[in-house]
């Protein structure tokens, strides 16, 4: 809605009120965002008539704005009465004196009735998303969904660029038609990366879990930076994206010749949507060999294979790449003034809602495909390079200690589509029934061992197979919680913030922690959308999980048991 008002200004106090505009208190215009105002301007009618004054013509937009909140604070207050020299004003209140104004025309406006909405283009590895969030409230208002798929062709498993491309235009064109699409933000998995030649693909992006990545592992090893430098971990398959950039430039050496810039995945997306190359710091320095993330810059063994001189210039994470291409905003009907934000690493973007907090430190476990595990403030000396533990780089740049293990997919493999009560779990602890590290070779402290299940020679239920899935995650993530310098508070964001199971477990075994759920969207898309646009009203609910003290003695007894058995693998 737009708001129109007429003021009235002292004779001669011009200047004088340009000049105090010009030095609006910082505070007083977080106040005005806070209230989601946004297009605020104010236009000077110099009369020269009778009247003792001037006229002043004030117009802003704002969504379901709280007129009285607005004016009820007390920084409001100050305002009006620092300006009550000078412009007409009421008593015995120093609000100044402000006729509505009546519309009576428009023309060309854009789509002024449409929800105005941020898009968050958001790329998993088994899923990729577009969710639409208001653009003052942050309310999640539409999410459009599609399974992702690895292209297994020739000359290597490969990310279906085509197919993901099509997607995202023709699910904005439809999106379009409903929303006033103002701006896009990007978030992705990581270890991805795209080698350009121009504007085309010099290679195709390899799938990270491709094995063949370890043809030259001996040569490679024995270039890459040491853990203290890089924080990096020595990973399987292609999660270090140096091993990826060194497999590509000896198997295909001439098409990595013709490769002139390298484009994080986020920036890759940026890049289609905007035509504008970047580069960003937390798909930089996430276990990629090729960052260091305590002098932030790129690692020497990065400069000796003379890759860093590839990457465009690092922007801010979250920073304006520009508007969207003007064939692109006409092909699928988005306003020519659509502005794409620099991306950011998903599992960074959990992070963004809490990283402003006035917190010594805060333990965030994102939960996906991955789950990751990263303490805001953290210290990086209890990080060990054996059990997978790494330092991330938050979206300001700074080193955070992290463990991961592949949550999501291990539950994914452990489970059946039923699902399970806290009485299944009961059953599971009281029989002794274990699942031990680990079902997936992607990564994590058990990542080098075969998964396996001691069923005590009995035959699990759907629903009771569904609870082993439960019990076993939390014990991992337990146990990843233990190998950190974690926070008292522990905030679980994504998938396992909605299974109560999982949520209950971990509170019954971390009494040292409180351990809350986030209750919002998944902290993934809220946080590419709060970096896009720092008004967002993302609060971040919080709901404390609780433990239930039936299972509690069980679960200790259970606890040790698979930790004894863990500590032998």
């Amino acid at each position: 809605m737009r708001y129109a008002s007429v003021m009235y200004l002292h004779k001669g106090c011009e200047a004088e009120y340009k000049r105090r505009h010009d030095n609006l208190w910082p505070e007083l215009a977080e106040h005005l965002k806070h209230h989601g105002i946004r297009n605020y301007y104010i236009h000077l009618d110099d009369v020269n008539g009778d009247r003792n004054g001037s006229r002043l013509y004030a117009t802003f937009d704002a969504d379901d704005l709280d007129v009285l909140a607005l004016a009820d604070h007390p920084m409001m207050q100050r305002w009006w009465e620092y300006m009550a020299d000078i412009m007409e004003t009421k008593t015995p209140s120093f609000e100044p004196v402000a006729d509505a104004l009546q519309e009576v025309f428009r023309f060309n406006v854009l789509q002024p009735d449409k929800p105005r909405v941020v898009a968050v283009l958001d790329i998993g590895k088994t899923n990729i998303k577009i969710c639409l969030m208001d653009g003052q409230t942050g309310a999640v208002l539409q999410i459009e969904k599609r399974v992702n798929k690895v292209l297994d062709e020739p000359s290597y498993p490969h990310v279906d660029t085509e197919s993901i491309w099509q997607w995202i235009k023709e699910t904005l064109a439809n999106l379009a038609q409903r929303y006033f699409i103002s701006s896009i933000a990007i978030t992705t998995h990581g270890a991805t990366i795209a080698c350009m030649q121009g504007d085309k693909l010099a290679l195709p992006i390899l799938d990270y879990e491709y094995n063949g990545v370890a043809e030259y592992k001996e040569e490679y090893d024995a270039l890459r930076p040491n853990f203290s430098e890089s924080f990096s971990p020595r990973l399987p398959q292609g999660l270090n994206l140096g091993a990826q950039l060194f497999w590509q430039q000896k198997r295909f050496a001439d098409e990595f010749d013709t490769v002139d810039s390298l484009l994080l995945y986020p920036q890759y997306w940026g890049y289609k949507l905007s035509g504008n190359k970047a580069a960003e710091v937390t798909s930089l320095g996430c276990h990629t060999d090729l960052w260091n993330p305590t002098s932030c810059q790129f690692s020497n063994f990065c400069e000796q294979q003379k890759w860093a001189e590839r990457f465009p210039e690092v922007m801010e994470t979250g920073a304006k790449l520009g508007t969207i291409l003007p064939d692109l905003a006409n092909e699928i009907g988005l306003p020519a003034s659509c502005v794409i934000f620099n991306g950011i690493h998903d599992s960074n973007a959990s992070l963004v809602p809490y990283i402003g907090q006035p917190m010594e430190k805060l333990t965030v476990v994102s939960s996906g495909t991955w789950t990751v595990i990263a303490t805001i403030n953290g210290k990086l000396d209890a990080l060990q390079e054996s059990k997978d533990m790494l330092a991330n780089v938050d979206a300001l740049g700074r080193a955070t200690p992290t463990i991961r293990f592949m949550g999501g997919r291990e539950w994914e493999q452990l489970r059946s589509d039923s699902t399970a009560t806290l009485s299944d779990v009961s059953f599971i602890l009281e029989h002794g029934i274990l699942a031990l590290p680990a079902f997936s070779k992607g990564g994590g402290p058990f990542a080098h061992c075969e998964g396996r299940i001691i069923d005590r020679g009995m035959v699990l239920t759907l629903a009771q197979q569904s609870a082993l899935a439960d019990v076993y995650v939390a014990l991992m993530t337990d146990y990843c919680l233990d190998l950190m310098d974690t926070s008292h508070t522990v905030i679980v964001e994504g998938a396992f913030s909605n299974n109560i199971n999982f949520l209950t477990l971990l509170a019954c075994m971390r009494s040292q922690n409180e351990i809350y759920a986030s209750r919002d969207v998944t902290g993934t898309s809220g946080g590419a959308a709060l970096l896009s646009n720092k008004s967002l009203k993302l609060k971040g609910r919080l709901s404390l999980a609780l433990c239930d003290a039936q299972i509690k003695p069980l679960l200790n007894l259970y606890r040790q048991q698979w930790r004894d058995l863990v500590g032998a693998l």
